[in-house]
C-alpha cells in the first residue's frame, strides 16, 4: 500500500476514535429514574360479570323463532312476519347462537366454582394429577347450581376416592 494513503487511513481511525470518545461522556450521565403509570387491579366478580354478558347479548338471549299464526292479524298478513317465519336457516343459526352463549354462561359458572384451589384443599392433589383429576370429573353445571358447600366437598371425596383407584390403570395423555 502507498505511504500517502496508509496515513491517511490512520489519521481517519484517530479522529473516529478521539469522536466516540467525546461521546462516551453523554451515556454515563445519571437519568431520573423512570416511573411506571399505576394499575388497578380489579376482583373479578361473576355475579357482575355474568350480568354486562347478559346485557351485552340480549338480543341474542331472548330470540324466539316467531309462530305460524302470528303472521295473521285479522283478515291481512304482516309481510314481515311471514319473512321471519320462513327463514329456516337464519332461526336456526340464530337458536344455536343462543344455546352456545347458554352453554358459555354455564362453563364461567362451573369454572368459579370448581377451581383447582378448592379441589386442592379437598384432595391435596397438585401438578398435572390435579388437572387430570379436574378434567376427568368435573361436576354438571345443574349439579353445582343447586348443591350447597357440603355436598360439592362430597362428591369431590367420592370422585377423588375413584381416581385413585383408576389411576394407574389410565392411559398417558399426550
Amino acid at each position: 500500500m502507498k505511504p500517502v494513503l496508509t496515513i491517511w487511513l490512520l489519521l481517519l481511525c484517530l479522529t473516529a476514535t478521539r469522536s466516540f470518545a467525546q461521546n462516551n461522556d453523554k451515556d454515563t450521565t445519571i437519568r431520573p429514574p423512570i416511573q411506571l403509570k399505576t394499575v388497578q387491579i380489579i376482583q373479578y366478580n361473576f355475579y357482575k360479570d355474568s350480568l354486562a354478558f347478559r346485557d351485552d347479548y340480549a338480543k341474542e338471549l331472548t330470540f324466539r323463532r316467531p309462530k305460524w299464526y302470528e303472521v295473521y292479524q285479522g283478515m291481512s298478513v304482516n309481510i314481515n312476519a311471514l319473512y321471519k317465519v320462513t327463514q329456516y336457516k337464519k332461526n336456526k343459526k340464530k337458536i344455536a347462537f343462543r344455546n352456545m352463549l347458554l352453554n358459555k354462561e354455564q362453563e364461567m359458572f362451573v369454572s368459579r366454582v370448581y377451581t383447582p384451589s378448592l379441589v386442592n384443599k379437598v384432595t391435596q392433589l397438585d401438578g398435572d394429577s390435579l388437572k387430570l383429576f379436574m378434567q376427568r370429573y368435573t361436576p354438571d353445571y345443574s349439579f353445582l347450581k343447586n348443591a350447597s358447600d357440603y355436598d360439592i366437598y362430597a362428591e369431590i371425596k367420592k370422585q377423588y376416592l375413584v381416581f385413585l383407584k383408576t389411576r394407574d390403570s389410565l392411559p398417558p395423555q399426550p
